[in-house]
């Protein structure tokens, strides 16, 4: 079990919990409005806590947020987007006779919560995230979209020459992140 009393989300939104305990497996919901997260939710288990209300917006497109122990000290910290390894890529509306690409994300305004895949994996990189598989994500009980067992992540991927040539070698080179850790991968590309 953990004691969260003291503990605070400082970055993002701004709350500091009560004397709330997580146990074992257990989970803890803090919600802007408690009283209309029960409503919306009312299979939410009777036995998980749902505090709040917090302060402050959680912006659909991107925000920072960041908990802390009793004692300040950084606990975790997470920058989610809409865009990049946060989002997918998507065909725009045709605009002056041309069709360009928009970032989507399903957790952006559009109803579902962005949950974490794999906790064995770092939760910084936005490929261990993807949105809920319901309206509303699945607060108080696991995420819907957990797995323990997902393709790695594929981190820090460069290429050289930068500007090669029609005729030039090129060389990319990545890092891969999975369950049992890091790994480098380099790839030659000729023409």
């Amino acid at each position: 079990s953990v004691s969260l009393v003291g503990w605070k989300l400082t970055r993002g939104v701004k709350f500091t919990f009560p004397n709330v305990v997580i146990p074992p497996g257990g989970y803890v919901v803090v919600a802007a409005d408690p009283a209309t997260l029960r409503t919306k939710h009312p299979t939410l288990p009777s036995g998980v806590p749902v505090v709040g209300p917090w302060q402050g917006i959680l912006s659909n497109s991107g925000n920072e947020l960041r908990l802390e122990d009793a004692i300040g000290q950084e606990v975790d910290t997470v920058h989610y987007a809409d865009e990049g390894d946060w989002g997918y890529r998507k065909r725009g509306p045709v605009d002056l006779n041309h069709r360009g690409w928009l970032w989507v994300s399903d957790a952006d305004g559009l109803g579902k919560s962005i949950e974490l895949i794999n906790p064995a994996l770092p939760n910084a990189h936005g490929q261990n995230w993807r949105a809920s598989v319901p309206v509303g994500g699945t607060p108080g009980v696991g995420n819907s979209v957990a797995s323990t067992n997902v393709p790695p992540l594929i981190l820090d991927v460069r290429h050289f020459p930068v500007l090669p040539h029609g005729s030039d070698p090129v060389t990319v080179t990545a890092r891969l992140l999975d369950e049992a850790g890091t790994s480098g991968l380099t790839v030659i590309l000729r023409h």
